[in-house]
């Protein structure tokens, strides 16, 4: 039997995390049963394969997010009165 992938996204970080779709759902449990949050949200599962391509097609829009990040960032001190 082939194992099922969780492709995760973190806002924080802007960036992907692989992980097998167990241990996924035993972090979550962790994080429910210490009624803590998690920064990373399942956005898709599958093999890996399918993972890995997945987060190929969405890496753009993590790099362009960076981009508008890191604009926005070093214009904040241009406002400075």
């Amino acid at each position: 039997m082939n194992e099922i992938y969780a492709l995760l996204w973190s806002k924080k970080s802007n960036g992907f995390h692989v992980e097998p779709l167990s241990r996924t759902a035993q972090s979550g449990m962790r994080f429910f049963q210490g009624n803590m949050t998690n920064d990373y949200l399942l956005i898709a599962f599958g093999t890996d394969d399918e993972v890995s391509a997945k987060a190929d097609e969405l890496r753009p829009l993590l790099i362009e997010r960076e981009e508008v990040r890191r604009l926005y960032d070093s214009g904040k001190g241009d406002n400075a009165a």
